[in-house]
């Protein structure tokens, strides 16, 4: 599926097309193994049992992702995670905002399917990976969740948290036949700052450049088919 997007960078801003054959969802990619071992802990929680490798990878088909905006869905507890993606072409690495959005009571069944059934949001802007290399671990990455009204921080952190791009890449290549070209890789996302999971009404994200001054932003809505009857 073809996207037409903002490619944010120090000479400007333009609008850019890409087309996205698909994407992997990269999981328990934290550079601190407590801080994996915490979100394990979070997630068994929930009565998701633990994975069998660290990290691990799910694919996603390109009709399931979805720029920022709102989203129907059909359980009740599901929830959104703030991560950093990369987008291979051939100008190079292209950085954007995303929410692996996840139907968490489906997830204690078959992870896979759990992220299957959501969309996954990708944001409208990006930068270039060439203009944040030297500083990459400083950005800032956050997210809030608003349930009735409340917004609360959800989730805070730097990339310094996550395993860099050079490292998720060679990672997730292993994962793919061919070229990486047209394929979203979602990085993993850092622990909650709350006690549990929020099965929030509306989900935002933020990637913050300290040295560059500038920020990625990403929010959407979440809606249930409340109109329909068990």
């Amino acid at each position: 599926m073809i996207h037409s997007m903002i490619l944010e960078g120090k000479a400007g801003k333009k609008e850019v097309s890409f087309e996205i054959k698909g994407a992997i969802l990269c999981g328990y990619t934290g550079r601190d193994q407590s801080a994996v071992k915490r979100h394990i802990e979070e997630l068994k929680k929930e009565g998701v049992k633990p994975p069998p490798s660290v990290p691990t990878f799910y694919p996603k088909p390109p009709q399931g992702i979805a720029l920022e905006g709102g989203m129907h869905v059909e359980g009740r507890e599901t929830s959104g995670e703030v991560e950093y993606v990369l987008l291979a072409n051939p100008k190079g690495i292209w950085v954007g905002l995303g929410s692996d959005h996840t139907d968490r009571e489906l997830e204690r069944l078959d992870i896979l399917k759990s992220k299957q059934v959501c969309p996954t949001i990708l944001s409208h802007s990006l930068w270039m990976y060439e203009e944040l290399r030297d500083h990459w671990d400083k950005i800032e990455i956050r997210s809030w969740a608003t349930k009735a009204g409340k917004k609360i921080l959800y989730q805070e952190s730097t990339l310094a948290t996550i395993l860099p791009p050079e490292e998720l890449i060679r990672l997730v290549q292993q994962k793919v036949r061919g070229s990486l070209e047209g394929i979203a890789i979602y990085s993993g996302t850092p622990p909650l700052k709350t006690d549990g999971i929020i099965f929030a009404d509306r989900f935002e994200g933020e990637l913050y450049d300290p040295i560059l001054k500038r920020k990625l932003t990403l929010h959407y809505s979440i809606h249930t088919l409340d109109w329909f009857q068990n």
